[in-house]
């Protein structure tokens, strides 16, 4: 995102609040006046968005569960047992509901366009109704102190608005509580312009701006570091889809060109088969091709050792006679299919090696259980080579290391020249 983009995006988070974060592409600035308020489908959005939309609610509210006890202790150490019940009633009940709004906002399944906004014009009912109750209920000498800490959930409320609706709305909400903070005093028996009253609710005041300021900084580290966040993804992303496209041209159509650029005994003399046998290799790349390129393959409910056996009977065209030990067990199906699918490709590139370079016609394929996990050992009793001499090229680095890296495997390889060549290919169960 260039620095203009990222100064409309902050403009645009700001004005709408946090809605803007999951209604406009990761690649784009996002335009004011087209993002809607946080009045959002999650189902119209990103999912993974919409979630860190929900979780940025948990600050303002666990501000409030941790500040009603500390401002009912200040409020117990000034007034002693004065005015207790009303305030300590609402300290408690204000500590449950923020409880419950932390559950529901960590297990619930997201906010619908039309209950985002009913929530908060509830919050707010809610902190209206606590602060008047108490404003009225506690005796006219420690009113102020009372409210006070009732006052608690209209600072998470202000905090709330910023989130969810941006800073004009919270900026309006911290007006209207100008006249209403006057009217708690009124009601409270006590005259407007009494000192007590009027530093307190200065002070009353002075927490809503704060809070309104704060969120708004929160606002933004939380809208451009997702986008950051996104940005690195959306890189990483594109270089994990090139490397796959990689794989899936060189494990497939490029092995296959070379396969049948080899030149075989009988080439001459039955060129009719050959011809027979190339035309059926290519159908059989086209197909597994184009199954590469739809996605990925459904899981199955077939083993390891079924795939290997797949793998086994494919090298057969290619002349390879593999040896399969191993037995189907239980273990075996516990493989993840990623795991399955990365290691039996991984396997297939090992083989394909052995083809066009161990010089040899066999291979041994073992399957064992080993630290945890399934090992696949290929062994060859081919030329061989040196490792320091040959480095290791796209088919080893990538469709064979990288592949089983990604799902948090390994794969060695064990060659000297005259002795064979042994690849142990292993995944964690």
């Amino acid at each position: 995102m260039s620095e203009s983009q990222s100064v409309t995006f902050v403009r645009a988070m700001l004005r709408k609040g946090s809605s803007v974060l999951g209604a406009s592409p990761a690649d784009e600035a996002p335009d004011p006046d087209s993002v809607p308020d946080w009045r959002y489908r999650e189902d119209s959005a990103d999912t993974l968005l919409m979630r860190a939309i929900r979780y940025s609610a948990l600050g303002p509210i666990f501000y409030r569960v941790a500040a009603f006890p500390k401002v009912y202790i200040g409020f117990l150490v000034s007034n002693g047992s004065a005015g207790i019940v009303p305030v300590l009633s609402v300290t408690i009940l204000g500590v449950l509901l923020n409880v419950l709004a932390v559950w529901w906002v960590v297990r619930g399944r997201g906010i619908r366009a039309k209950t985002s906004g009913r929530l908060m014009y509830a919050d707010l009912a809610v902190g209206v109704v606590l602060t008047t109750i108490v404003a009225t209920a506690a005796p006219a000498g420690i009113q102020p102190f009372a409210v006070d800490v009732a006052w608690t959930w209209m600072v998470g409320t202000v905090a709330l608005w910023t989130l969810s609706f941006g800073l004009p709305a919270a900026l309006a909400l911290v007006i209207a509580a100008v006249p209403f903070r006057v009217f708690l005093t009124w009601i409270g028996g006590l005259p407007i312009d009494h000192p007590l009253a009027v530093s307190r609710s200065v002070g009353c005041m002075v927490a809503l701006v704060v809070a309104m300021v704060t969120t708004a900084g929160i606002l933004i580290l939380l809208g451009v570091g997702t986008r950051f966040a996104l940005g690195i993804g959306m890189r990483r992303g594109q270089r994990a889809e090139r490397l796959r496209t990689q794989r899936v041209m060189h494990d497939s159509v490029l092995q296959t060109l070379e396969a049948m650029g080899l030149e075989a005994p009988d080439d001459d003399s039955a060129a009719a088969e050959r011809l027979a046998e190339m035309r059926a290799t290519a159908r059989a790349q086209a197909a597994e091709l184009r199954r590469e390129l739809t996605g990925p393959d459904a899981p199955s409910a077939r083993g390891l050792t079924a795939d290997l056996a797949e793998v086994a009977t494919e090298m057969a065209r290619d002349g390879l006679r593999t040896q399969l030990v191993a037995a189907e067990t239980e273990q075996d199906y516990r493989l993840s299919h990623a795991r399955r699918t990365a290691i039996r490709d991984a396997v297939r590139e090992a083989l394909r090696n052995t083809v066009k370079h161990a010089g040899t016609n066999q291979v041994v394929l073992r399957v064992e259980e080993s630290e945890g996990g399934i090992a696949v050992i290929a062994r060859d009793q081919g030329t061989g080579f040196s490792m320091l001499d040959r480095p290791p090229g796209f088919g080893i680095s990538q469709s064979i290391m990288a592949r089983l890296a990604e799902v948090g495997g390994r794969g060695t390889i064990d060659s000297h020249p005259g002795r064979g060549t042994r690849v142990t290919l292993w995944v964690p169960h």
